[in-house]
């Protein structure tokens, strides 16, 4: 195989890896906001970091292996990327971590007010002592 096709092969598959790569980064992603309540401007903010973010790998990957030109193949191969992880190991991979992390969501504001009871009945012990 030539030099020139040999470069072409590698840039799809790394464009294919990358794609996937950035979507399981964004399944991280979903999976904090499932574990922890996010309002809606964070949420906002979060997702224009994270693409910003993610248009650091994607630049340089153009940049390295195709000498900074944008091909439509090398932007149909991070969709593609995108779209096989999504379609093919998204729910296994989710499944996962959601045994990682417990199969019950975790509710913050539930621990602090459990927290937070907790020290008003003890304050309420002291006084009542005294």
């Amino acid at each position: 195989m030539s030099e020139i096709i040999h470069g072409q092969v590698t840039f799809l598959i790394v464009t294919l890896c990358c794609g996937m790569a950035l979507v399981f980064c964004y399944e991280v992603l979903r999976l904090s906001r499932w574990m922890f309540w996010h309002p809606g401007i964070l949420i906002w903010a979060e997702d224009i970091l994270y693409w910003a973010a993610a248009s650091v790998p994607v630049y340089y990957i153009f940049f390295v292996y195709n000498d900074g030109e944008i091909r439509w193949y090398g932007a149909l191969m991070l969709l593609a990327g995108a779209w096989l992880y999504e379609k093919g190991i998204s729910r296994p991979v989710r499944g996962v971590l959601v045994k990682i992390f417990g199969s019950h969501r975790p509710s913050l504001y539930r621990l602090f007010k459990k927290k937070r009871q907790e020290r008003q009945q003890k304050k309420a012990k002291k006084t009542e002592s005294n």
